[in-house]
C-alpha cells in the first residue's frame, strides 16, 4: 500500500525543534497498558492539523492514507 508523505518531514521538524514529545510527556506521563502514548497523539494531531485538516472523527481515516 502506498502512503502520502506531502509535509509530514516539515512537521516532525518542527515539532522536534519544538520539543512537542517532551513538553507533553512531562505534563502526562502514559501507563505501561497504553497501546499509544499521549505523546503520538498529540503529534498525530497536530500533523493532521498542519497537512490535511479533517474532523477528530475522520483523523484515522487521515492517518491510513497518510505515512503516519
Amino acid at each position: 500500500m502506498e502512503k502520502r508523505l506531502g509535509a509530514l518531514p516539515v512537521v516532525s521538524e518542527f515539532t522536534r525543534r519544538l520539543d512537542l514529545s517532551g513538553i507533553v510527556d512531562g505534563v502526562c506521563p502514559g501507563g505501561a497498558s497504553a497501546l499509544v502514548t499521549h505523546r503520538q497523539v498529540i503529534e498525530a494531531l497536530v500533523a493532521n492539523r498542519l497537512t490535511a485538516p479533517a474532523p477528530l472523527v475522520r483523523v484515522g481515516d487521515w492517518a491510513r492514507t497518510w505515512a503516519v
